[in-house]
C-alpha cells in the first residue's frame, strides 16, 4: 500500500502528489479519500468489478446502493435522467454543509452502484482533495465511509487503514475530520422532495428552500 501525505507536502502541487492515486482509480483499485465529512473508501463508479471491491472490503450487503461523488452538473449529467430545478436550489444555497441527493439512474450506471434500485445518490463534493481526484480521473468515483460495515466511519486515515489495509491500494492522509454527522440525504425522485436522512443539514433548512 502506497501512503501519500498532503500534511507534508511543501511547495508540492495536490495535483501532482494525487496522481497515483487517480491511476490507482483508473485502474480499478481502491484508495482511501478524505472526504466533506469522514474518510471514505474510493474507486471508480462506472467500473463495475471496483465497485464490486468496495462491498467486499467493506462487507456490505450487496442490495445497498452506493453514493456517487461529482464535482460538477456536467460530470453529473450522464448519471441520471433528470437534474431537477429543487436540486440546483439546495445545492446553491446549502451544498458547503453536505448534501446528498437521490434521482433516477441512467443506464450508464452498473447496476451494481445502484443494486438494481433503478436509482443513485449523488454528492457535489467540496472537498479540495477529491474535487482534485475527479479533475485527475475525469469522471465520478464511488465513495461510501473507509469502515467495515456497523463500525464507526474513520475520521482519519489510520482508522480506515486499520481496518481495510488489504484491500487499499493508495491511502492519501489529510487532515483529521471534524465530522459529527453524515451528509443528508434528500429523495428528489418523486413530485414532493422527502429527507431520507438528517445529517449535516436539518430538515427545517431543506424545507425552507423548497418551500415545504
Amino acid at each position: 500500500m502506497k501512503e501519500i501525505d498532503l500534511t507534508q507536502a511543501g511547495g508540492e502541487k495536490t495535483r501532482d502528489l494525487l496522481r497515483p492515486a487517480a491511476i490507482a482509480i483508473k485502474d480499478g483499485s481502491l484508495v482511501v479519500l478524505p472526504t466533506m465529512t469522514y474518510y471514505a473508501l474510493c474507486a471508480d463508479a462506472l467500473n463495475p468489478d471496483a465497485v464490486k471491491r468496495v462491498f467486499k472490503a467493506k462487507e456490505r450487503d450487496a442490495s445497498k446502493p452506493l453514493i456517487a461523488l461529482v464535482d460538477s452538473f456536467e460530470m453529473a449529467k450522464p448519471l441520471v435522467n433528470d437534474i431537477p430545478e429543487s436540486l440546483k436550489e439546495l445545492e446553491w444555497k446549502l451544498g458547503s454543509k453536505g448534501i446528498t441527493y437521490v434521482l433516477e439512474a441512467s443506464d450508464r450506471l452498473p447496476v451494481e452502484l445502484t443494486a438494481g434500485t433503478g436509482t443513485v445518490a449523488i454528492r457535489f463534493e467540496r472537498n479540495e482533495v477529491v474535487q482534485e481526484i475527479l479533475a485527475l480521473v475525469g469522471q465520478p468515483i464511488t465513495a461510501p465511509s473507509a469502515n467495515i460495515e456497523g463500525r464507526e466511519p474513520p475520521s482519519n486515515v489510520d482508522e480506515a487503514v486499520a481496518q481495510l489495509r488489504d484491500w487499499i491500494e493508495v491511502a492519501v492522509r489529510w487532515y483529521p475530520s471534524g465530522a459529527v454527522a453524515p451528509t443528508t440525504v434528500v429523495d428528489l425522485t418523486a413530485g414532493t422532495p422527502a429527507v431520507l436522512r438528517e445529517g449535516t443539514v436539518s430538515v427545517a433548512d431543506v424545507r425552507a428552500v423548497l418551500g415545504l
